[in-house]
């Protein structure tokens, strides 16, 4: 009863930014598992024209993710990346790899304006594999 009565004292403007970002992140668990890594890294950092500020939308991802149910870094990054760029704000998702006891393991991250905003706990602890830039892509719908 408390989270309802905390999401209805928001903003009407920040409650819409925060039901996106769960939509996104939900709609992202499911395209992990039915289209190539691919065509979701070229919709996610597919840059576009936008004015809402970056600071909220982080905010919104990080909020969503505590919530939504099989949030991962790799979800979480991917629909902060997506939700950025469609504002126009370039990011970077990083992937990375380490060993332990059990084997390998993999982390991702988002860095905006050179700063890990998303999957920023222990993420200097994983080798660096990849990075993913949100960039515009011309004659490209997706």
């Amino acid at each position: 009863m408390k989270r309802l009565a905390t999401f209805l004292a928001l903003p009407p403007s920040d409650r819409l930014l925060l039901v996106k970002a769960a939509a996104t992140l939900v709609a992202v668990r499911c395209a992990l598992h039915l289209a190539s890594i691919e065509r979701l890294r070229t919709w996610a950092g597919h840059l576009r024209e936008g004015n809402r500020p970056a600071d909220r939308i982080i905010w919104s991802v990080r909020t969503a993710a505590r919530r939504v149910p099989g949030a991962t870094c790799l979800s979480s990054a991917l629909a902060l990346q997506h939700l950025l760029s469609s504002a126009g704000h370039p990011s970077q998702v990083h992937i990375g790899v380490a060993r332990d006891a059990s084997g390998f393991m993999a982390h991702a991250w988002l860095m905006y304006d050179g700063v890990v905003v998303i999957g920023e706990e222990e993420h200097e602890r994983y080798a660096h594999l990849t990075a993913w830039d949100a960039r515009k892509t011309f004659g490209t719908s997706v």
